[in-house]
């Protein structure tokens, strides 16, 4: 009996000794384990790929180009982020921009079928003018829209609230526009 007492008191002095030594080396694994566990995991935003309609060297045609957008639920912030990646302009070279980059949205809504794109006067002030320029800046604005918001069918330019007769003097832009896929030029 006095040998298993003995056995008993010596594992426990091991154990003991064992674990005045060990702890330091087991605390800082947990400490890590529970920094980690707090922290909180940040995910690469949502986003789409979406098109738009770039004019052609000669800017009498617009070409689709596919780009990675990110993508909001709500429709008006989607509808802000369309245009603003059209405001940016083409990453490729070959294609010209639209818009000038001056350009600024002031608001968009969405009333029954109808999208609604209301410009800063920017839009008129820098746009560089002409009819064919203009037909392509109309629908590339349009033609965008659309295609990445095929639940709408028609699209209304205001300009600081309010429609316009032309743009810059060529096309009537005070109702809204549909599609148009004969200004497409397909690659």
């Amino acid at each position: 009996m006095r040998k298993k007492v003995f056995i008993f008191i010596a594992l426990l002095t091991v154990a003991f000794v064992a674990g005045i030594i060990f702890t330091p080396f087991l605390q800082e694994p947990t400490y890590q384990l529970k920094e980690w566990v707090g922290r909180t995991l940040s995910y690469p935003p949502p986003t789409r790929v979406a098109t738009f309609y770039f004019a052609t060297p000669e800017e009498q045609f617009l070409v689709p180009v596919k780009r990675k957008i990110p993508f909001e639920e709500e429709v008006n912030n989607q509808i802000k982020i369309i245009l603003q990646e059209l405001i940016k302009g083409p990453q490729n070279t070959s294609f010209i921009p639209t818009l000038p980059p001056e350009t600024k949205i002031r608001a968009t809504y969405i009333k029954e079928n109808i999208i609604y794109a209301d410009f800063s006067s920017s839009l008129k002030k820098n746009h560089p003018g002409g009819t064919s320029g203009e037909l392509v800046s109309i629908y590339s604005i349009v033609n965008t829209l659309l295609e990445n918001l095929p639940s709408y069918s028609w699209v209304q330019i205001l300009i600081e609230g309010e429609p316009h007769q032309t743009l810059v003097g060529h096309i009537d832009i005070r109702g809204p526009f549909t599609k148009n896929s004969e200004i497409i030029k397909n690659q």
